[in-house]
């Protein structure tokens, strides 16, 4: 297994998509800073592509729910790169095969939101997702209950459209009925 040395300057997006693979941890590059947190559970990804396989028939053809894609929210000096648990991305986009993906090619994010990444979700990540320009940002929080709050883009802040547990039902943006009490169960089967 490949472990990262943390690097003893800002890295550049060429120095962060030429690191080596590292299966021990998620990483991330905050203001150039790498960061990196333990690799999700299993639940945790079960619930990911719970919402992956939910989006699935909702989505135009267009566009496609993945996992596993940076999106590079400052390009700026120093970059600012995250890994969200789903991204809704244009079907473009993911098949030029490039290793990162930016705000023009993404209308949603959604993060799997525990103990751990909660106040980075709620806050840091919210804020970072707004001012890139990206449309729509949900945190599917683990609970108990399992609980959904989405976010849609209002200038370069986002508003809450929504907030809540049980089913969400959404046509604005993605057309969606999700039973967020049982995501996470059962991977196929957990859209109603």
């Amino acid at each position: 297994m490949n472990i990262i040395s943390p690097p003893d300057h800002l890295l550049t997006l060429d120095e962060f998509v030429a690191l080596p693979e590292d299966k021990s941890r998620h990483y991330e590059l905050q203001e150039g800073v790498l960061t990196g947190a333990p690799r999700p559970s299993g639940w945790h990804q079960r619930m990911a592509l719970s919402m992956v396989v939910a989006l699935d028939d909702a989505l135009p053809p267009e566009w496609e729910a993945i996992f596993s894609t940076a999106v590079v929210v400052e390009e700026q000096w120093p970059p600012t790169v995250r890994a969200p648990d789903v991204v809704i991305a244009s079907v473009s986009a993911i098949d030029e095969g490039r290793p990162l993906l930016f705000p023009s090619d993404v209308v949603g994010v959604i993060e799997v939101s525990e103990p751990g990444s909660r106040m980075l979700d709620a806050v840091c990540k919210r804020d970072e997702y707004a001012v890139a320009g990206i449309p729509l940002y949900w945190i599917v929080d683990v609970g108990p209950p399992v609980t959904l709050v989405d976010h849609r883009l209002s200038g370069a802040e986002y508003r809450e459209a929504w907030r809540g547990g049980g089913t969400y039902t959404s046509s604005e943006l993605v057309a969606v009925r999700i039973g967020l009490d049982s995501l996470g169960l059962c991977a196929r089967g957990a859209a109603t």
